[in-house]
This record gives C-alpha cells, structure tokens and sequence, in this order.
C-alpha cells in the first residue's frame, strides 16, 4: 500500500480542522451551561467540570493554531513546511492532560478527608446532557481519517480531552446516584481518582508518540531488519547502509539510504525496484536513495 501524499494529508488536516472548530463550539456552549447550573445549584463538581472543559477549550484551540501553521507553505528555512506544529501542539497537549489528571487527583485526595455536600439532582441532569455532548464529539473526532494511521495527533489528543470529559460525565453519574440514594459524600472523591488515573494512563501513548517524532525515531510500523532484508533482496542490490526512518507529522514518513548494487545492474532500474518496494511493503511514499556501485575488485572488470 503507498503512503499518503501531501496533497492527501492537507485533505485530512482540513477535515480535521473542520471538525475539532464544531468541537470547538459545542465545548463552548456546554461550558457555559455547566457554569450557570453550577453556579445556581451550587454544585461544586459542577464548577470543576466546567473548569476541566475550559482546558479542552484551551487545547483544542492549541490544535487549531498548530493546523492554521501547518497549512503555511514551505520556505528555504523551512523545507518541510510547519507539520512538525501539529506535532509539538499534541506534545503540549499531553502534559496539560498529566496536569489535569494530578490536579483531579489531588483534589480527589483533599476531598476523601472533608467531602462537602452536595445536591446530586441537577449535577445527575447536566452530567447526563454532559455524556451525550461528548460522545457527540467524539464520534466527529473519531471519523476524521480513513483510519488510524491518517489520524492527526491533534486530533488525537482532542479525542482523549473528549474522552476523559466522557468519563467524567458518567462517573459524575454514579457518583450523583449513590449521593442522592445513599448520602455517601465521599464517593464523588474515589470516582475522581479513578478517572485522574485512567486518564494519566491513556495520555501516555500520546506523549510517547510525540517524543518519538521529535526525536526523530522510527515509526513504530517499520521494522528496520524487514526492510533491511527487503531491499537486499532486489535483484543487483548487494549492500544497504545508513538507512534512516522518520516522521515529519502524523501520517507522513520520510527514507533515506545508501544502497550499493552490482557493476552489471542498470542503476535505474535498481533505483526503481527499490522504491517501489519501501512504497508496497512499507508504506514509505518520501524516500530518498542513494545508489553505489560496487567498485571492481579483480581484473575481470578492466
């Protein structure tokens, strides 16, 4: 299967904008809606989840801007463009979900040892209006890419914002039905740690991904003896050396390499061969190749 072209990831960012901008408002208005309940019902939780959706706001927005950079064309200082933007925006966007997940976490823990009352009623109403508007979401985010490796990791990295909100929403629920049931305060902190922690677990493929990228590491669907063994076995290919894989952002891959064939191949057509195998085999469209040619080492050659 070919990689996909530029002209195809700028097809996917711009689908992928258009979706994390519906996102993107209808955060807003839910947003608005949990503070004035909150605020009305004096519901703590409430308030906290509202501030929790002003940091989806906040890095939801990030994305945008990175996409609004990555479309900017390349320049002799910047040969590939700004895609790497979309890269270091989902890198900032993991540590501000590590923040928010210690933050729910250590709050959580305060709470265990003084847990204020709360009336479960209407944060039960608004966490369940709450559940639908991030499943919403997260079904747009979700249907950005043909499949996972077109996905953006800006959009990932929205999806896992929605998707910790969605978590909360229901653990709200839970929590807001064994209060009104039960009138056991303290669950609403044990609810909150759970859902810190899995949202801290979750995150961190993000952010190993992203470090990947910056340290230009090989994608984690390339495996380099495969290739290594691949290109050697090109009819004229005697030799492989220095072969580098990397990500310039997500969904696009870029090669390199030095390979060696023999004094009787037609070089072109090694070239060929070669290409066309690290593009069905490897997914690799961007490569660039570098053909020797053995030097003689007998007198049959002269």
């Amino acid at each position: 299967m070919v990689g996909p072209s530029i002209e195809h990831i700028v097809d996917i960012r711009s689908r992928s904008q258009k979706r994390m901008l519906q996102v993107l408002a209808i955060t807003v208005l839910f947003m608005i809606v949990e503070v004035i309940v909150g605020i009305l019902s004096k519901s703590l939780a409430l308030l906290a989840d509202a501030g929790h959706m002003l940091t989806d706001v906040g890095a939801i927005s990030l994305g945008l801007i990175a996409f609004w950079f990555a479309s900017k064309p390349a320049t002799p200082g910047k040969t590939y463009g700004y895609y790497r933007s979309e890269i270091l925006a989902g890198f900032i966007n993991g540590f501000v979900l590590v923040a928010i997940s210690f933050f729910i976490i250590v709050h959580a823990w305060e709470r265990l040892k003084d847990a204020p009352v709360i009336e479960p009623l209407p944060v039960l109403g608004v966490a369940f209006v709450g559940l639908l508007v991030n499943l919403f979401c997260m079904r747009l985010l979700k249907h950005t890419g043909h499949n996972e490796s077109e996905k953006s990791l800006n959009v990932k990295a929205a999806y896992l914002e929605v998707y910790g909100d969605a978590l909360m929403s229901i653990g709200v629920m839970v929590s807001s039905l064994i209060i009104l049931f039960f009138r056991w305060y303290q669950i609403d902190a044990l609810t909150s740690l759970v859902i810190g922690g899995f949202i801290l677990i979750r995150t961190w493929s993000l952010l190993k991904e992203c470090t990947n990228i910056l340290m230009e590491g090989t994608p984690e669907h390339i495996d380099m003896g495969l290739m290594r063994k691949a290109i050697l076995s090109v009819a004229g290919v005697i030799d492989v050396h220095d072969i580098h894989v990397w990500t310039i952002t997500s969904g696009l891959y870029a090669m390199s390499a030095h390979v060696t064939a023999d004094r009787a191949s037609d070089v072109d057509k090694v070239l060929d061969a070669v290409t066309i195998v690290l593009q069905q085999e490897f997914d690799l469209k961007h490569t660039t190749i570098q053909i020797e040619q053995a030097s003689c080492q007998t007198d049959a050659c002269s």
